[in-house]
């Protein structure tokens, strides 16, 4: 059995330097032309993510969103039913997305993503995107290739932010002492440059403030966390 829930959401980027690469920009450069982005309709694209552990409490974690930006964050915990959350990503995130596959250069076939070098087990991660008739998939545990380590670090910090976002949302329903300790960890999570879209925070955020229910620290911490994502989505 699968738990659906729906967030509205925005995006910006990752643990990753700040892109600031339009679609316009994208579209003009010549590897975009060799992948045919001049031509390419956002219907026609899609991404796709998707991590196995092999132990730990997590057992998967996956992202399937369509070139507009819509799509879901799924995720099981073991001996749990999944969870699915809807999720929408601001355009010039998806152009961010669209632009380190491109750099990846990752519907070149010749390519090799998988690392020869024997690596202890991190996970076995599937990625994969679709852009009109050209579609390709890549399974690895390990890459030492940096376009494809830009790719993972992408996927990698959004998952870590929607299953923040999902627990923070439930902790207001039936854990508000947890709620302080949520704060902090996220807070860490932005000064690691890991929020992959802040602006996804921003109702929690403000629920947590308005919440008379929750402890006078939390609120407080939640109003100062809700300034700090303003200015770092606006970086």
């Amino acid at each position: 059995m699968i738990r659906r829930f729906c967030h509205r959401c925005c995006l910006i980027l990752p643990g990753l330097p700040i892109l600031e690469l339009s679609l316009v920009s994208l579209i003009l450069s010549p590897t975009a032309s060799y992948y045919g982005l001049a031509a390419a309709d956002s219907s026609q694209i899609r991404f796709f993510w998707r991590k196995d552990l092999s132990r730990g409490l997590i057992e998967y974690n996956m992202v399937d969103l369509d070139g507009t930006g819509k799509g879901t964050f799924q995720f099981k915990e073991r001996n749990s039913e999944s969870v699915v959350v809807g999720l929408e990503l601001r355009p010039a995130t998806v152009n961010t997305l669209l632009s380190l596959f491109v750099r990846a250069d990752f519907l070149n076939g010749t390519k090799d993503f998988v690392s020869p070098r024997k690596v202890a087990d991190m996970g076995m991660k599937t990625i994969r995107f679709e852009m009109d008739s050209q579609k390709r998939e890549v399974s690895f545990n390990y890459t030492e290739d940096r376009g494809g380590q830009q790719l993972v670090n992408f996927f990698e910090n959004l998952c870590l932010q929607e299953k923040t976002l999902f627990e923070m949302d439930l902790a207001l329903k039936y854990d508000r002492l947890g709620i302080p300790k949520m704060l902090d960890e996220l807070e860490k999570s932005m000064k690691a440059n890991r929020i992959v879209a802040p602006e996804r925070f921003n109702a929690v955020l403000e629920k947590i403030y308005q919440d008379e229910t929750v402890i006078n620290y939390a609120r407080v911490q939640a109003r100062k966390l809700l300034a700090d994502m303003q200015k770092y989505a606006s970086r």
